[in-house]
């Protein structure tokens, strides 16, 4: 993404120092916002810190992994809220496993809003995939999925919640002076496709390895809204792995890794969730979670989860590291997650029998 500097800016020299201050402290927390990847941009796709609970976020080729026949996740996310209007996004998701009756096939559709900061700088995705699981002949621990998606994105800004040099008089900002800068449109719309594939190895109903591969924005399309022509949006590659073992009868600790590259951008995720099992019997399964992350250079994370049968609900909370400290003075954000399964489970066994009164 192009930085672009005001038209005023040689001008600046001979303002008051105040507001010079003020003017690089903005710029300063707009880059490490950026450099950060913490914050969604438009450069930038979203991600969570809960990729283990937004399964559809994760890429393609997670639809319709997972045991069961239908799934739906939600997920809320609000962040930098000491430091700007806060960023807040929503992402809604729903898929089927062995869709139509047809054994292997996933259907899914994923969909979110995001809106970012003083500009108000929204994105909305809608997309909808397919998946083909295949398994090993003769085996039924290991399953490799692929999957596809493709959608659209409609990204929008209000200028209004703008401020720029060229706004400055001399002596303080003025809104109604222009701002200088050739902001020919406030919206745009692009198409999306992204493809993706993961492995899944579950040896043990307490034992899983689950290793996946993604592909994101693969039509590079063309993000901008100044009079020229927009930057391609940068391809975007993730690779994550998700693990679970026992440590004893009801304790379970599940490590796992994220890391995405898209253009100049990192980020890696490194952490690991304890399962305290309260319950695992005829299908019922009702456990607590607690997990320490860590997102390098940017910020550690803490989570804490309830699973109760087929629901999943989790929150975690992030803590800033890097150097947007001294303004976010530590604070990152709060994250909610919930997943639902629906899947068919065996009759519960009768434990009482009842006697006719006369043999």
């Amino acid at each position: 993404m192009k930085v672009h500097r005001s038209n005023t800016e040689a001008n600046n020299k001979d303002r008051d120092p105040a507001i010079h201050v003020v003017l690089r402290t903005r710029l300063y927390l707009l880059i490490m916002a950026i450099v950060s990847g913490s914050g969604p941009i438009a450069a930038q796709d979203i991600h969570f810190s809960q990729f283990f609970n937004t399964p559809l976020a994760l890429g393609p080729g997670s639809i319709g992994a997972f045991d069961g026949e239908q799934r739906l996740s939600a997920v809320f996310r609000q962040q930098w809220r000491s430091v700007t209007i806060p960023y807040r996004t929503f992402g809604l998701g729903g898929d089927l496993a062995h869709a139509a009756g047809v054994k292997g096939l996933g259907l899914g559709a994923w969909l979110y809003n995001d809106r970012a900061g003083d500009s108000r700088l929204n994105r909305f995705h809608f997309s909808l995939g397919g998946s083909w699981t295949v398994r090993p002949a003769g085996t039924t621990d290991h399953a490799v999925t692929f999957g596809l998606q493709a959608g659209i994105s409609s990204i929008t800004l209000n200028e209004a919640g703008l401020s720029f040099d060229a706004q400055y008089n001399g002596f303080t900002y003025d809104p109604q002076l222009g701002s200088g800068e050739n902001i020919a449109r406030d919206g745009l719309v692009h198409p999306d496709v992204h493809f993706g594939a993961v492995y899944r190895y579950t040896p043990t109903p307490r034992g899983s390895v689950q290793f996946g591969v993604s592909l994101f924005n693969l039509t590079s399309p063309r993000i901008g809204f100044l009079g020229e022509p927009g930057e391609p949006l940068d391809r975007r590659a993730s690779v994550h792995i998700i693990t679970g073992f026992p440590l004893s009868s009801d304790l379970d600790l599940r490590p796992m890794a994220q890391f995405m590259a898209q253009g100049t951008f990192r980020e890696l995720d490194l952490g690991a969730n304890l399962r305290y099992i309260l319950l695992q019997r005829y299908g019922l399964e009702r456990s607590l979670i607690a997990g320490l992350h860590y997102r390098a250079a940017d910020a550690g994370y803490v989570h804490a989860g309830l699973e109760y049968d087929d629901w999943t609900v989790g929150i975690s909370y992030d803590i800033n590291t890097s150097k947007l400290v001294p303004a976010s003075r530590e604070r990152g954000g709060i994250e909610f997650t919930l997943v639902r399964l629906v899947r068919k489970r065996n009759t519960l066994p009768v434990r009482f029998k009842a006697c006719p009164e006369q043999l």
